[in-house]
């Protein structure tokens, strides 16, 4: 009689037969994947912090928290962006969701956290609350002077 026994091998075996780098991805990728999924279960929704770290492909929504640098930011215009971390996608920011003492800016590279709203006139992703590490106040863009040139 011929008899075909399939047969199943335990993670283990299957860990053992793949090089250590695969292995330690895995391991990391399930290990995201779980406490992504045990947090949605648990009916909360992953911080953009956590969320990135689980799937760098992951969308922001409103709502979520982030972390980013200052792309760049025009003074006179009183806007710029965020480079987001982990994310493709930059966030508009309005000097108006700084949190600055006096005047509210950015400068280039500056480390920010923030939170993600929906702009109601544009229906598009920004940043609002936007702050230095912990919460503590930007550094800001160095303050141009003011030149009147009115001839004198």
């Amino acid at each position: 009689s011929s008899h075909t026994s399939t047969r199943s091998c335990t993670p283990n075996q299957l860990l053992s037969t793949m090089p250590p780098r695969a292995t330690i991805a895995l391991l990391l990728a399930s290990a995201c994947q779980v406490s992504c999924l045990v947090l949605q279960a648990a009916g909360a929704r992953p911080r953009a912090v956590v969320a990135s770290r689980c799937s760098p492909a992951m969308s922001m929504e409103e709502g979520d928290a982030g972390v980013g640098k200052c792309k760049w930011f025009d003074v006179q215009k009183g806007f710029g962006f965020i480079d987001v971390e982990n994310q493709e996608q930059d966030l508009f920011v309005h000097q108006t969701d700084i949190k600055a003492k006096g005047f509210r800016s950015l400068a280039e590279g500056e480390a920010l956290e923030f939170k993600v709203s929906r702009d109601a006139k544009t229906n598009k992703l920004k940043a609002i609350e936007v702050t230095g590490p912990g919460g503590d106040f930007v550094e800001g863009a160095p303050r141009e002077p003011y030149y009147d040139d009115d001839g004198y």
